[in-house]
């Protein structure tokens, strides 16, 4: 099979970086490993058999319909965002699920004050079907003379079956959360950090985004609302954190109420749909009781579900944060923080 081609986006980059910053990409012809997903194929059905038994959405459709799925996806790929002149022992390489050209860029902005710093690359993906573009990364950041590299997971919690199928990649763990592609080969050591899950950050983004549509917060409630995880125990996990973020930020803004929940995105229907009507209900009630809801992304990209989301409450009176975290300055100290972290412990 044959991968897409992998971008480099200069333009996301300040433009006092763009002329120092090298571009590469691996043409199709000379990938010769897993094909990436976004590209209309046929899969093995054997493959389609792995995926079907392990992602619950694909088991009421037909062999056609997740091929068709899987090439609607984006491609796997890699941004290298540092000059090609900068070399550091320590390589930071942050994972992302990627959201289409402007929400990639919105996190590329939000990681290239770390790339003058160390050599820095993202690799976005799902990663359900390849490895290549993490693999990339791992070599350009090698290649620019890091002995470790700091892979920084850009999403809410680890408690999701793209962070477990990142984990098999690394050999953290046995079973692949999709298909068995190629584990990461290299001599650097590697360190996997943690992902947001309750960082103090996280909940200072999430306040400001809510301040930000706020006109009286003892009259309004707050929403987080999250995409979430397709599995009951991941999805409880990552409603323990959001519970977390919206007991802080009730406190810090005075708000009448702040809770949060998850849409369960890539879930089967019967299960998003019961999530969506939670969120109607909450609104609702809110509104009824003369207090403003405020419905606050939860998420890591400003282009992602959001549109779906407007969809989903359509008719009812609400304001919306559609901002990701990754918008969000504190998203960079994030970063710089957690890869800090992992520096001190080496």
């Amino acid at each position: 099979m044959l991968a897409s081609i992998i971008r480099f986006g200069r333009a996301a980059l300040p433009i006092a970086l763009m002329a120092s910053v090298a571009t590469v990409a691996i043409a199709q012809d000379d990938y010769k490993g897993p094909k990436a997903s976004g590209m209309a194929h046929e899969m093995d059905p054997k493959d389609i058999a792995i995926l079907r038994d392990k992602v619950p959405s694909y088991r009421t459709m037909t062999d056609a319909e997740i091929n068709e799925n899987m090439g609607q996806m984006p491609p796997d790929w890699t941004w290298y965002g540092s000059p090609e002149t900068l070399r550091d022992e320590i390589g930071v390489l942050v994972v992302a699920h990627g959201s289409g050209s402007i929400g990639d860029k919105v996190l590329q902005d939000g990681v290239a004050p770390v790339a003058v710093k160390h050599p820095t690359a993202i690799s976005y993906g799902m990663s359900m079907m390849s490895s290549f573009h993490i693999q990339e990364g791992v070599d350009k950041l090698t290649k620019a003379g890091a002995k470790t590299v700091v892979v920084v997971p850009a999403v809410v919690t680890k408690s999701s079956s793209v962070a477990r199928q990142w984990d098999y990649i690394f050999g953290q763990r046995d079973d692949s959360a999709y298909l068995d592609v190629p584990r990461i080969k290299t001599s650097a050591k590697v360190i996997i950090a943690p992902a947001m899950d309750e960082h103090q950050l996280v909940t200072d983004i999430l306040y400001d985004h809510a301040k930000a549509i706020s006109t009286d917060p003892k009259n309004e409630v707050v929403i987080l609302l999250g995409h979430g995880p397709t599995f009951v125990h991941e999805n409880e996990v990552q409603l323990k954190h959001i519970a977390t973020h919206a007991g802080r930020i009730k406190q810090k803004g005075g708000f009448a109420e702040a809770k949060g929940l998850t849409l369960q995105d890539d879930a089967p229907e019967a299960i998003r749909a019961a999530n969506v009507a939670t969120l109607r209900k909450w609104v609702e009630e809110a509104d009824k009781a003369g207090k403003t809801p405020l419905v606050v992304g939860y998420l890591i990209s400003t282009r992602g579900i959001q549109d779906k989301v407007k969809e989903d409450l359509t008719g009812l009176t609400y304001k919306f944060q559609t901002k990701g975290l990754s918008a969000h300055p504190n998203f960079t100290a994030w970063v710089r923080a957690t890869v800090s972290e992992q520096e001190a412990k080496l």
